[in-house]
């Protein structure tokens, strides 16, 4: 059967600009791309775009899907600012609670709040066991009955790559990274049922702002990684298709090498992932230099260098890439030298976030074959507060987009989802403007990219990040009928409009799994 898509504007992507007038598909790829008069009568199946703008369909390269999933049914204070009103949820929330039950809130940004929540506010209100996941999901909030739970008392000590938060010797109920993550582990219970709910949830969601796949980090944080593949399978086939990129924690990679987990056109397996360094919000980010507005620390080392070096020659003997955390400039040199002293034989290993470089930095990563996962997004949420903790003088090379791409270096466009929306037109605007809807002003504008750049992160650049240029990020013959469809042209709106254009219809395969309505 063939489907002709017609009377809208089709970007091909190959090139800026170019446009076919109609393109046909037959069963799950392109077939023709036609430019001049077409006569819809000759073909077996019509789609009118109606005037809306078809791209090759756009890939998120960085997500964690479950973690979306279930941050949509979650109590998120995504945007709050006011600290009573979180402990008015928290309040309310934990009136029915059982003692020994947890309750796990999402996005609580401490940078935006009028005032810093500790464990004595959230005493003040309950007595529960609470954990608000700090937005970065690098650092969390617990109460202290959390704490009692673990037997955590004042003088416990920082822990591997995990540090406890203390005000005048005692604890403020704020734990990072690895500390946190021994909490999150015994108090987050997950099984298949739960699973699986989250990533149709998920993979919904993702459909409905034109997603036709994303990159996606899962395996090492529920009760059983096999749980979660198989949540894959349950939602995802070629009814209901859906492409992932599944990226393999260090902590469960053995035991998923020696899964029998059957890989194919929707699951594709992808590099070892770990992390590196923590995050900016939490002043954890592995810097070269103190914070500046926290002379104490430049951040946290999740791994030593012999450390680091052990989770790369590891990958190395698997003949997997390895897909590291990075967002301080010290943990990009510790990664980049682990690198050239185990050199990649095949493919690319891809560095995440790189929020904060160098001249000297991004000299190294061109001379390797390195890949960036990207987050527009985070130059806004992150500033103006995030000239706070590294001062004027190291900005130049943060959120360094348009120096990355001129160097050569494949970039990919990420959400990190739930940490940021995963909407590709809101990242899409932070790569043009470099600010956030509610700001006057970019930042770092040298390092803003124009709408066609930015477009590429999530089509042609997103496929190279996959090494599947062979089968889509652009309109071509022979690739898959994977479009993402938009009621207007991002080329032809004004900039500040970027953020609100919607998406009209998403196909995947050749089938609409998405169509807005009306």
């Amino acid at each position: 059967m063939k489907t002709l898509i017609y009377n809208g504007t089709i970007y091909s992507m190959r090139t800026e600009r170019e446009t076919f007038d109609a393109i046909v598909i037959t069963e799950n790829k392109i077939s023709e791309c036609i430019n001049g008069e077409v006569n819809p009568a000759l073909y077996d199946h019509v789609i009118d775009l109606k005037g809306a703008v078809l791209f090759p369909g756009f890939v998120d390269t960085h997500t964690h899907l479950v973690g979306t999933g279930m941050a949509l049914t979650s109590i998120s204070f995504k945007g709050e600012t006011l600290a009573q009103s979180v402990l008015d949820v928290i309040c309310e929330a934990t009136k029915a609670m059982d003692d020994d039950q947890f309750l796990i809130c999402e996005g609580l940004d401490d940078n935006k709040l009028d005032r810093k929540l500790t464990l004595n506010d959230i005493e003040r209100v309950t007595h529960k066991k609470v954990i608000i996941k700090r937005v970065c999901r690098h650092a969390a909030l617990v109460s202290r009955a959390v704490f009692n739970h673990f037997n955590i008392t004042d003088d416990v000590r920082d822990i591997d790559g995990g540090k406890y938060e203390r005000e005048d010797g005692k604890l403020n109920g704020w734990v990072h990274d690895n500390a946190m993550e021994v909490i999150l582990s015994v108090a987050s219970k997950t099984d298949e049922s739960t699973i699986t709910q989250a990533v149709d949830k998920a993979v919904t969601a993702f459909r409905s702002v034109g997603l036709t796949g994303v990159h996606t980090e899962d395996l090492a944080y529920y009760d059983d990684f096999k749980d979660v593949l198989q949540a894959y399978k349950n939602v995802i086939h070629n009814q209901n298709p859906f492409r992932l990129n599944i990226l393999r924690h260090t902590d469960v990679i053995e035991e998923v090498l020696d899964t029998d987990f059957e890989y194919n056109e929707y699951f594709r397996p992808d590099a070892m992932k770990f992390y590196a360094d923590g995050a900016l919000g939490g002043r954890t980010a592995l810097m070269r230099e103190p914070y500046t507005d926290d002379p104490s620390t430049s951040g946290l080392a999740i791994y030593t260098k012999s450390e680091l070096e052990a989770k790369v020659k590891y990958a190395r003997e698997h003949d997997i890439p390895i897909a590291v955390h990075m967002i301080g400039d010290k943990a990009v040199e510790m990664v980049l030298d682990a690198i050239e002293s185990y050199p990649i034989k095949d493919g690319r290993d891809r560095l995440i976030h790189v929020s904060f470089l160098s001249e000297d930095l991004i000299s190294r990563m061109k001379q390797l074959p390195v890949i960036c996962d990207i987050q527009p997004m985070f130059v806004a949420s992150d500033f103006p507060w995030a000239l706070a903790r590294v001062g004027h003088e190291r900005v130049r090379y943060s959120y360094p987009w348009r120096s990355l791409l001129s160097a050569g270096i494949i970039c990919g466009g990420g959400s990190d989802s739930p940490i940021e929306t995963y909407n590709p037109m809101y990242g899409i605007y932070a790569a043009v403007a470099r600010q956030s809807p509610d700001d006057t002003q970019g930042y770092n504008m040298e390092e803003a990219l124009s709408v066609y750049d930015a477009i590429r992160l999530y089509t042609t650049e997103a496929a190279k990040v996959a090494r599947n240029e062979d089968t889509y990020g652009t309109i071509e013959v022979g690739k898959y009928a994977d479009f993402t469809i938009l009621k207007q042209d991002p080329f032809k709106v004004k900039i500040e409009k970027l953020y609100e254009i919607e998406t009209s219809c998403t196909m995947i395969d050749g089938k609409i799994v998405y169509q807005c309505e009306g």
